[in-house]
């Protein structure tokens, strides 16, 4: 019987060892022109025991820093001291940071009773913003205050530096005499490097 004519199943084996043998010499072939063509690898040998191999220092890969910060301040509360008069007084305040209007509280009645002392912002109150920053650099938060009632206009002012990498410290907003109001505003800042 010729092998034409066999079943297919016994002509497996030489078909398997037909194709390991084409690999193996596919293999060898392009060894060998990589040889010649010099696209091998030049890795030296491993060093022995006797004799270490001096190793170049190699830095590993460092975290990039990043060029900037973006910094979002977010009014947590305003702790009233002393609202300015008698009984309560209607207030707005202007948060600005470096030079920047960020948000402005619109007016609203603050009292420095022990219920009223800590308020919070409204849901339509804006009291969010955004500022950028690279590192190490410092930017004035600035707050502006004022009360305009019928029978006088009181007016506060507070400052506090905001760095990137560190939360502000609480805003103490006060009026030129400290009985015509003191304000200790509190934030919360996320940065977020760029």
């Amino acid at each position: 019987m010729s092998d034409e004519n066999k079943p297919w199943y016994t002509r497996v084996t030489a078909i398997s060892v037909a194709a390991v043998a084409f690999l193996v010499a596919l293999t060898t072939l392009v060894n060998n022109v990589r040889d010649i063509t010099g696209l091998k690898d030049k890795t030296p040998p491993a060093p022995t025991a006797q004799a270490p191999a001096a190793t170049p220092a190699v830095k590993p890969d460092l975290p990039k820093a990043p060029s900037r910060y973006s910094v979002l301040l977010t009014l947590e509360k305003i702790e009233v001291i002393n609202d300015g008069t008698s009984g309560s007084t209607s207030w707005s305040f202007q948060v600005s940071a470096g030079g920047q209007d960020l948000f402005e509280l619109p007016s609203r009645d603050y009292i420095d009773t022990e219920e009223g002392r800590n308020v919070t912002p409204r849901g339509s109150d804006p009291s969010m913003g955004r500022v950028m920053l690279v590192p190490g650099q410092e930017m004035l938060i600035k707050i502006n205050g004022r009360s305009a009632g019928l029978i006088s206009k009181l007016s506060a002012s507070g400052t506090a530096t905001l760095v990137a990498d560190k939360p502000l410290a609480p805003v103490r907003v006060v009026s030129a005499d400290g009985r015509d109001g003191e304000f200790i505003f509190h934030f919360a800042t996320v940065a977020t490097p760029q």
